[in-house]
């Protein structure tokens, strides 16, 4: 098959050889190599944080909860009756969920208490797992603690925390006196946000610390698709919608709302998102530079060969065809650039911890495995990402060499051959 004369000249003027020429090809390739590499690294890192940061959201947290506005209490039974006729439902327990104050020698800190039934709750999260001293089940007058939290009050298991509901604060007839509980173990779940605001209960001592006679707070749900949550939220209202318009006992369903763990956690997953598209655009001007490589080196190109040029045009070379010799040797240095990029990126990504763990030889401390709170670097690559990588620096390629295939086209042959 033929190549077009443009390509064909384009892939010859490329060919090594023992030139200046073929040297700077090789370094503009090997830029854009770079600059391809570097963003597929990042940005799979940035990926396999966010999937851990979502596991941990997943696991601890459930894919929806129903609670009545206004965080009133209700009854759970006849929920539970109506979600059980739902396969995408899979798993429901109730809870008791509310800002708590502690104090302990003195200090006080804020935090959410969830009062669980611990039966209930194994098919929702798998709190067990999660401890690292102590253990379950949760008995009356219990807590279990995050660690982070832990440490801000200086407890351990076995101590006992003062604890202030807001009801210790509104009541003007009574005076409500705060509950005294015992830590009985701690977890972590590698996340600063839960581990330094979280402490679980069982639901009598919940209920008992928010002065609830009976109810709960929240029905917690697991779902057959935690990234379907929205569509299944919005199945969970109508059918809670049909069963209160053919009950009339059961109006107070109207009042019923359900948040899914993508509401819960926006703020964290905005943020994430924010970091990774921000970290994105800012090593795009890595592939920039490589553009302005690519870009030097046509210009040059179109310097050494000016009396080429200058023949094909005298032969009747349309300007079109000189564009597109230059246009063709940035598309052609893009795409080696790419491919190479894209392999030396993929395959540091997959091997991320190896690379690190032999860097550490010179640093022990390079990107510390008990700072991150990670044993191993999450990384994973994503199909997208890398077409979007290798797309944006395509377009870049491309158009570097704009600029010197104009300057080429408008070349005169009389200019050209002049000195020859």
């Amino acid at each position: 098959m033929k190549l077009p004369i443009s390509l064909f000249l384009a892939v010859k003027y490329l060919k090594p050889k023992r030139s200046m020429v073929s040297f700077i090809t090789i370094l503009t390739m090997c830029g854009i190599m770079l600059g391809v590499a570097i963003l597929i690294v990042v940005l799979s890192v940035m990926t396999g944080f966010d999937d851990v940061h979502k596991e941990h959201m997943i696991k601890l947290d459930s894919h929806i909860q129903i609670s009545a506005r206004g965080n009133s209490p209700f009854i759970p039974d006849r929920v539970l009756d109506v979600l059980a006729e739902m396969p995408e439902v899979k798993a429901a327990a109730p809870a008791v969920e509310g800002f708590v104050m502690m104090t302990r020698y003195g200090q006080a800190v804020t935090a959410v208490l969830r009062g669980i039934d611990p039966e209930l709750e194994r098919g929702i999260s798998d709190i067990a797992s999660y401890l690292v001293e102590g253990e379950l089940p949760l008995d009356e007058e219990t807590v279990v603690v995050g660690d982070r939290l832990a440490m801000q009050l200086g407890a351990s298991v076995g101590d006992t925390l003062t604890v202030y509901s807001p009801q210790c604060f509104v009541s003007e007839d009574e005076l409500r006196m705060p509950a005294e509980l015992t830590v009985v173990g701690l977890f972590s779940v590698d996340m600063y946000e839960i581990d330094s605001q979280f402490m679980i209960s069982s639901l009598p001592t919940a209920r008992d610390v928010f002065a609830m006679e009976d109810g709960v707070e929240t029905l917690r749900l697991v779902t057959d698709d935690p990234f379907t949550v929205a569509e299944t939220g919005r199945k969970i209202e109508e059918k809670l919608g049909e069963a209160a318009a053919h009950d009339s006992n059961l109006n107070w369903f109207r009042f019923l709302t359900t948040r899914s763990w993508m509401d819960i956690h926006q703020s964290m997953l905005s943020t994430l998102a924010v970091e990774k598209n921000m970290m994105f655009l800012l090593l795009c001007a890595i592939s920039v530079v490589a553009a302005f490589c690519v870009s030097i080196n046509l210009i040059n190109m179109g310097i050494q060969k000016t009396h080429e040029i200058g023949l094909l045009k005298a032969v009747g070379f349309s300007s079109g065809k000189i564009v597109g010799i230059f246009l063709f040797l940035g598309t052609v240095q893009g795409v080696f650039g790419c491919l190479l990029g894209s392999a030396l990126g993929i395959w540091f990504s997959n091997n991320l911890d190896s690379v690190l763990n032999f860097l550490r030889r010179f640093n022990p401390d390079l990107m510390s495995a008990e700072f991150y709170q990670f044993s191993n670097m999450p990384s994973r690559t994503t199909p997208e990402d890398v077409f979007s990588v290798c797309l944006i620096v395509m377009v870049f390629s491309i158009v570097a060499g704009i600029l010197p295939a104009i300057r080429a086209a408008a070349m005169q042959p009389v200019d050209a051959l002049r000195y020859e």
